[in-house]
């Protein structure tokens, strides 16, 4: 069982009900708002996990907080009694606020305005949340004997799980709010510490053969030594250092004194020179440009045009340019129109772009550059996932245009211009309607913003 079905078993209809009941709001909106919550605090801690310090954090507040799965063996019971309930959600934004720094009140707002509910609400929801979330991991750490390391693997391992089970609504905004864009493409991946950390502070070879270094685990708390001997000694050490650190640096200060007095002269000359010489050399530079008296006719009646900037039908001649081109051109034409990109192909089954498809992406970063003020939204289907490869049609589309964006931003286009999502073979799986739709494969480009 994968890490959100665990979830989603621990956060039945009955737990969703009691969590309404406390915040006051329609079970169905909370039952939205926890699910959103669970794939945010997914994504912000795989996210999380992509540097060394994230991952020795994680591990350490699972490690400390006691989260070791027991909540979740009798959460009904305990949201129950609103006191204990109170004490979760407080336990919960207190960590949150380490892991994701900076980032509650943003990921409050996203999910109020997903739900439907408060914003107070989606702050509480948050809280309590979090607090399952970890238990569930420190569940996994705790039965699988996980270290730092073989938690954040884990996490990443849910990596295809996030993509194929966030709703196409909140993704887009995920992505935005968390940073998620390497996470979802499969760029991103958690970072391994170059230092295994025991109590044992020697020397080991790893598998490879190479020689690590062991020490204690790293922990971000501050510690109080101010009862130890050794704390004690630490402090007077360090009021040594800063009284000759005072000393070596009154003696400097003195010596850079007598110093400028000495050459005050010199300094002013070097002044002096530097400045005729900059300004010579502003003289020179400005006769140096011959100045063009050549009468040139001014146009007599202004010309109105619609048409695009040179740069885009001297440099691109493109189809993707010709079709876009009159429409980005016309300040008068609504924004939101979709644009097929059927120069862009993949290999069936696969991620690898056809050789033809360069030339049409490098066509829509020129397009970009042109028109600066332009946003775009990709949107990718798919319907030639293969067995054994991993991939589901909807992670297959997802990740076909997350390439595509990223081909762009190595192009120079700033990534807050792209979005992109992945709508699998277009057929919704929840489609009761009984007519028998076209599965798609193909890319598409959709104008945000002209």
């Amino acid at each position: 069982m994968n890490l959100f079905a665990t979830l989603h078993e621990v956060l039945n209809s009955d737990v969703i009900t009691r969590i309404a009941a406390y915040i006051d709001e329609p079970a169905d909106k909370t039952n939205k708002a926890v699910k959103g919550l669970v794939y945010t605090i997914i994504g912000g801690l795989m996210k999380r996990t992509t540097t060394e310090i994230g991952v020795n954090q994680l591990f350490n507040h699972i490690q400390k907080g006691r989260f070791d799965g027991a909540l979740t063996d009798n959460l009904l019971t305990t949201l129950r009694d609103a006191s204990q309930t109170n004490a979760l959600i407080t336990q919960g934004d207190e960590v949150i606020s380490h892991l994701l720094p900076a980032m509650k009140s943003s990921i409050g707002s996203m999910i109020s305005g997903y739900a439907g509910i408060r914003n107070s609400s989606a702050i509480s929801l948050l809280g309590l949340t979090s607090t399952i979330v970890l238990h569930v991991l420190g569940r996994q750490v705790k039965d699988r004997k996980l270290d730092a390391d073989g938690l954040a693997a884990s996490l990443f391992s849910e990596r295809e799980s996030l993509v194929n089970e966030v709703p196409e609504e909140l993704m887009p905004r995920l992505i935005e709010k968390l940073g998620l864009q390497q996470v979802v493409s499969g760029v991103a991946a958690p970072a391994r510490r170059n230092v295994t950390e025991t109590s044992s502070g020697r020397y080991a070879a790893n598998a490879s053969g190479t020689t690590t270094i062991n020490r204690p685990p790293v922990s971000y708390d501050l510690a109080d030594d101010s009862d130890t001997d050794n704390g004690a000694l630490t402090k007077w050490g360090i009021g040594i250092l800063f009284a000759i650190a005072l000393a070596a640096g009154g003696y400097y200060v003195y010596q850079n004194t007598k110093n400028h007095s000495a050459d005050s002269g010199d300094a002013s000359d070097v002044t002096t020179v530097t400045s005729d010489t900059i300004t010579a050399d502003t003289v020179t530079r400005s006769l140096a440009v011959p100045i063009d008296t050549t009468a040139k006719p001014k146009p007599t009646t202004p010309v109105a045009s619609s048409t695009p900037p040179a740069s885009v039908s001297t440099a691109a001649t493109g189809g993707l340019t010709q079709l876009m081109s009159p429409y980005l051109g016309n300040p008068t034409l609504p924004k939101g129109r979709v644009f097929p990109l059927t120069g862009i192909a993949f290999t069936p089954g696969s991620l690898s772009m056809t050789s033809g498809s360069i030339a049409t992406v490098g066509e829509l970063a020129t397009l970009l550059k042109t028109y600066p003020n332009l946003q775009i939204q990709l949107i990718g289907y798919a319907n030639d996932a293969q067995v054994g490869t991993g991939f589901t049609n909807k992670s297959l589309s997802f990740k076909r245009v997350n390439q595509i964006k990223q081909q762009l931003m190595s192009s120079g286009i700033n990534f807050v211009r792209i979005d992109a999502i992945g709508r699998g073979t277009g057929v919704l799986r929840n489609d009761t309607s009984g007519v028998v739709k076209p599965t798609l494969r193909k890319i598409d480009v959709k104008v945000v913003v002209k």
